[in-house]
């Protein structure tokens, strides 16, 4: 493998995790050098609501696991691995609960699980279909552009995910502009793409011709490109799946290193943003006036406050809701000091209670503590020491300037 971008990478990886401002940055990179390391290549099926990609995701599993239907389907996104038949939803809690098949509208349907109210991060299922045998992620996800504003941004939050992406369009409705805009979107993070055009068993051969020839001078344009390879299928019928998969397979096996690095570069130059927009937060927060840092302090210790109350009168599901406090104590930062803080958030069993009470109370002030410390370290907030305050600056200056040269060598 030409390790150029693994090792930009990995030198991107340690410059954050060396700075407690940028710990959520460094996580995600760190799960990019992991991918890239263990060669793990995800594909997604992306597109508009109603375009048929649930039941396109079934003909190319060759198994009817995912709900479809006449209304919006997906409100979560849902990861199909190689294995043994099984369902688990992953809550963003970080409760783990084994499910059948049968209940599994429960969960991404969004006439049961509207706006996702109850939490779902993911769905995983595993199902031993022949297109997932060498190790491939397959991903469904919500539709874009329907009344459930929630779906479209679960998508575009996954989007950034994808290694190569499916990218579905349908013969009964020309491209839109939420779907020029989706794939604009998409192509910043994924390495490889396949335009699939679903629904060809409703249309004469005259027609279909003319739609993909459409299509493929609109595709080229945006792709920029002077030619796509768009694979025209019937989810319904199975018609065009085989070359589809094949195509998708062939490109695995040869050109997985490609794809993945391609991809992780685009990701890479998306966190080392994401993680210079956070420094810029940073740095406003640490020149806002003395009075103003009082009042924000002053609603992070009233937050603290309220979760130790709120831990004291808990007396069940101990873990779970250490996992809760975290999510709660890092939205308190986001909106206050518009930075984010990042917590990992422990997987737990459904139904776990292995904590004492007293453990748990006492991880619970641990966690409100590590987070008081960690906000007066980093915004060196009251600090009169002169050494500490230009030992800080320029460190974090010298941060700054080593993240933009790498991002900077990236195409």
């Amino acid at each position: 493998m030409n390790n150029t971008i693994l090792e930009k990478a990995k030198r991107t990886y340690e410059l954050l995790a060396a700075d407690e401002a940028c710990k959520g940055h460094a996580s995600q990179v760190k799960h990019l050098i992991e991918k890239l390391e263990n060669r793990q290549m995800s594909v997604s099926i992306i597109g508009q609501f109603k375009r048929g990609k649930s039941s396109l995701s079934n003909a190319i599993l060759e198994d009817k696991i995912m709900p479809v239907g006449i209304v919006p389907i997906t409100s979560a996104v849902t990861k199909v691995v190689y294995g043994p038949k099984a369902a688990e939803v992953r809550f963003m809690n970080g409760v783990v609960q084994e499910i059948e098949f049968e209940e599994l509208s429960a969960f991404i349907s969004e006439q049961e699980n509207a706006n996702n109210e109850r939490g779902v991060e993911e769905v995983v299922l595993h199902c031993e279909a022949p297109f997932l045998k060498d190790g491939l992620v397959f991903v469904d996800t919500p539709g874009v552009g329907s009344f459930h504003q929630n779906n479209t941004e679960t998508a575009y939050l996954y989007m950034k995910e994808s290694d190569a992406v499916i990218f579905l369009l349908s013969v009964d409705s020309p491209i839109n502009q939420i779907e020029i805009d989706f794939l604009q979107g998409t192509k910043e993070f994924a390495g490889k793409f396949y335009f699939a055009v679903n629904k060809v068993d409703t249309v004469g051969e005259e027609d279909l011709k003319a739609y993909m020839d459409y299509c493929e001078k609109i595709l080229c344009h945006l792709m920029e490109t002077k030619e796509v390879k768009l694979f025209p299928v019937s989810a319904k019928f199975g018609q065009g799946i085989d070359a589809l998969k094949e195509t998708v397979l062939a490109d695995s096996k040869r050109h997985a290193e490609e794809i993945l690095e391609e991809s992780t570069e685009k990701k890479l130059k998306d966190a080392i943003s994401g993680a210079l927009r956070q420094l810029d937060f940073y740095w406003k927060a640490m020149n806002m006036e003395y009075k103003e840092l009082d009042e924000k302090f002053e609603a992070v210790n009233a937050a603290v406050a309220s979760i130790k109350a709120e831990a004291a009168e808990k007396d069940f599901l101990f873990e779970m809701f250490l996992n809760e406090y975290k999510l709660k104590l890092s939205q308190t930062v986001l909106e206050l000091f518009g930075m984010e803080y990042h917590y990992d958030i422990d997987q737990l069993p459904a139904g776990i209670v292995t904590m004492k009470k007293d453990d748990f109370l006492k991880k619970v002030d641990d966690l409100c503590q590590d987070l008081l410390d960690t906000l007066n370290r980093i915004l060196l907030y009251r600090e009169e020491n002169a050494y500490t305050v230009v030992r800080r600056i320029n460190a974090i200056n010298r941060l700054i300037r080593s993240l933009r040269t790498i991002r900077d060598g990236l195409n």
